[in-house]
């Protein structure tokens, strides 16, 4: 009985591993958002970024961005090719995030 334990604790901490490295990876990536959107906007704070939701078999973010100043509007961001689109007006936002 003794030896199932060891099977057992191993998938747990495999399992644990990757989550956890999924789970890091994605607020890396939202991180790099906000800084992406702060620059292209030009303000020196953070955007807070919300509403996220992955599309194009998650190589796509889609989402809502706002300034503690009450400047707020929509974002794409590819992550492979790490464009980003703000505004629901561009093209790229259009194509990958409206009516989804």
């Amino acid at each position: 009985m003794h030896n199932l334990w060891i099977p057992v604790v191993a998938i747990v901490v495999v399992a644990g591993l990757i989550f956890g490295n999924q789970a890091y990876s994605e607020a890396q990536r939202d991180a790099h958002i906000a800084t992406a959107i702060s620059e292209r906007v030009g303000s020196q704070t953070s955007a807070e970024i919300f509403h996220l939701r992955q599309v194009n078999k998650g190589y796509g973010v889609c989402g809502d961005y706002a300034f503690s100043d009450a400047e707020a509007g929509h974002f794409y961001y590819n992550s492979a090719t790490k464009r980003l689109a703000l505004g629901s007006d561009n093209a790229l936002y259009r194509d990958n995030c409206a009516g989804r």
